[in-house]
Order: C-alpha cells, then sequence, then structure tokens
C-alpha cells in the first residue's frame, strides 16, 4: 500500500468527489451532492491553482485525499469569503429589558445577522470516504490544510473561519431551519441548501430577515440547536479547538451550527510547522510528521517519519517520492 498523500485537485476528479458528496448525507453546502452544483465548484478549484493569484481573491484551494490512485477524502482552503455578495451569519448576542415599576430585569438572547466575517478566510469541504476511517485520515484531511496555509501565507487571509453541519435529528428533522428559514425561503431545507450551493449568499441577504431575532420566540427543539454541530461533524468540532480555533457565538443561518475562528498565526499547526532541507536516507523508528512540498498546483502532503538531523530533516525515498522532492529540496513538516 502507497503512501496517501494530499494534491490539489483536478477536473477529472469530479466523478470520485461526486461519490464522496454522495455518502456526505447532505447539509455540506460546499460539498453538494447534486452533479450541477458540484461540477462548477471542482472546476472553478481547479483553475484556482493555475491562476497565478498575488493576494486573496475568492480562490478554492480544494485538495483531494489520494492513496493506491483512489481518492478517498476531501478538504479546501478558501482564501477570502463573500466578496462578491457577503458572508452571512447569526451572531448570538444578549439583551437585557428593565422594567422600575415592575422591578423586573429580563435577559435575552438575540440573532443578530452579521458580516463579520466577509473577506476572512475560510477552510472546509471536509469528508472522508466511511472505508478510510479509522486511520487518522480525519485529522490529516485537516491538518493539510493548516501546512497549505502557511506555504501560501500571501494567497490567504489572516483571520479563518470554519462552518459545521449543524444538529439533525436521527429522521433528518432540521429543527433551526424549520422554524426559521423555511419560513422565509418557503421551500425544503435541501432545496436552499442546493440553491445557495449553485447561486451564492446574495439569497440569503434577499430572503433572511434583516432585523435581530429573539431566541426566545424559538420552539424549544430549534434553540437547543443553536452552535451544536451533526453528530459526524463533533470530531472535527473537537479538533477545530485543539488547533486553536474558538466558538465565539457565530451560527449558521440555514441550519444553526457552530461557526469556529482563529488568526493564521494563532493555528497550532502554522506556528508548529517549521522548513527543513531534505536528507533522503533512513529515519529509523523517528516520529511520524505532516510533510509539505510545493506550491500551489505542485501542493503535495504526507505523512511519514521524519528524524531531525542538525537543520535537515531525514525521510525515506519513498516519503520524497510522494512529495516530488529530492536531496536538499525544502519541506515543511509539523510533528503528527
Amino acid at each position: 500500500m502507497s503512501l496517501a498523500f494530499m494534491r490539489p485537485v483536478r477536473r477529472e476528479d469530479f466523478d470520485a468527489i461526486l461519490e464522496l458528496a454522495k455518502l456526505s448525507g447532505g447539509g455540506m453546502t460546499n460539498l453538494p451532492s447534486q452533479p450541477e452544483a458540484l461540477r462548477p465548484r471542482v472546476e472553478f478549484a481547479a483553475d484556482s491553482f493555475t491562476s497565478n493569484p498575488t493576494e486573496p481573491s475568492g480562490e478554492v484551494y480544494m485538495m483531494v485525499l489520494e492513496q493506491d490512485g483512489k481518492v478517498i477524502g476531501t478538504s479546501a482552503v478558501f482564501s477570502a469569503v463573500g466578496l462578491d455578495y457577503g458572508f452571512v451569519n447569526y451572531r448570538i448576542n444578549k439583551t437585557v429589558h428593565a422594567s422600575k415599576q415592575l422591578k423586573k430585569r429580563v435577559e435575552r438572547r438575540l440573532l443578530v445577522p452579521t458580516h463579520d466575517f466577509t473577506g476572512c478566510a475560510e477552510v472546509g469541504s471536509l469528508f472522508l470516504s466511511p472505508d478510510a476511517r479509522g486511520g487518522g485520515f480525519g485529522k490529516f484531511l485537516a491538518r493539510a490544510r493548516y501546512l497549505f496555509i502557511a506555504q501560501h501565507r500571501d494567497l490567504v487571509a489572516d483571520s479563518v473561519c470554519a462552518e459545521l453541519r449543524g444538529w439533525r435529528a436521527p429522521d433528518g428533522k432540521q429543527p433551526f431551519w424549520e422554524s426559521l428559514g423555511k419560513l422565509f425561503f418557503d421551500m425544503e431545507f435541501e432545496d436552499a441548501d442546493l440553491a445557495n450551493s449553485a447561486m451564492g449568499n446574495q439569497i440569503i441577504s434577499d430572503l433572511m430577515p434583516r432585523h435581530p431575532i429573539y431566541v426566545a420566540l424559538l420552539p424549544d427543539d430549534a434553540k437547543e440547536c443553536l452552535g451544536k454541530p451533526h453528530d459526524s461533524a463533533a470530531p472535527a468540532y473537537d479538533m477545530l479547538i485543539k488547533e486553536g480555533f474558538a466558538f465565539n457565538r457565530y451560527i449558521d443561518v440555514f441550519d444553526g451550527g457552530p461557526l469556529l475562528d482563529a488568526y493564521v498565526d494563532d493555528i497550532k499547526t502554522v506556528k508548529e510547522s517549521c522548513l527543513f532541507p531534505v536528507v533522503i536516507g533512513d529515519p529509523g523508528d523517528a516520529p511520524l510528521y505532516l510533510m509539505a512540498a510545493g506550491r500551489l498546483q505542485q501542493f503535495r502532503v504526507t505523512r511519514a517519519p521524519g528524524k531531525i538531523d542538525g537543520e535537515s530533516m531525514i525521510i525515506r525515498k519513498e516519503a520524497a517520492a510522494t512529495l516530488g522532492v529530492k536531496a536538499g529540496d525544502e519541506i515543511r513538516a509539523a510533528k503528527w
């Protein structure tokens, strides 16, 4: 079995990514399971790596995890989101009502529409084939994005956010959508999510309420969804927290899922990654490292043993071939 590695998406990956999207169960706006919505996303991402960008301009750097010639997972870095239509979220704020006459003071939560993350980078589209789970590949997909950011610091905005799928009942019911978004979109969640995926955030600004909403007016099951990730997204939430992201009371306007954020330089993998000249040899029983090399189209990430020798890192021939490097070339590595 060959080393698994991450690489930029290609147009010819479409069929494999579509199969992964269908396995996701829906609700991933950036990985829609409908071919007509997914294809332009894959094509735009493939073009982003060849567009010779010089700054964060809305590029989508989608990557795939490949092993033995098969695509088994995806994840992506969005260089700057919402530049065309804005990036809309709710922030859960607190408001206070007080009456001296009644000697009463009441605190209530408000859902306030914001564009606070417009222009920020985003990490997302993380999905791993169910057949590949259990081998640390979810962690691989997540952390490879941070090595990409560290390697392309000039092409990614300084603040990074991550939106996670909101909670759904076992029967597929989405309480937050049913109690709020559906009343204004007049369509089912899957249809609205597909429209958002295909047409962009402008439809949110067009149709969603423009004023704060009192949480107290929502049904109890919708209140319980606020900031709660989908059961399948809970591990991703935990990984984000460990990387230095924080939940600052921002949620998705469709499903109420949590939005976490961090500054690039505070992300653990970015901070801990270092550059090393390559020495090809036998690292022995050295610890595993996540290793990256190349830029844009040539970018690769793999996981392999590495031994630090002075300012260099000794890696095996197979790892060097997977990364496309030779002795003396530079790699970026972070301890696994």
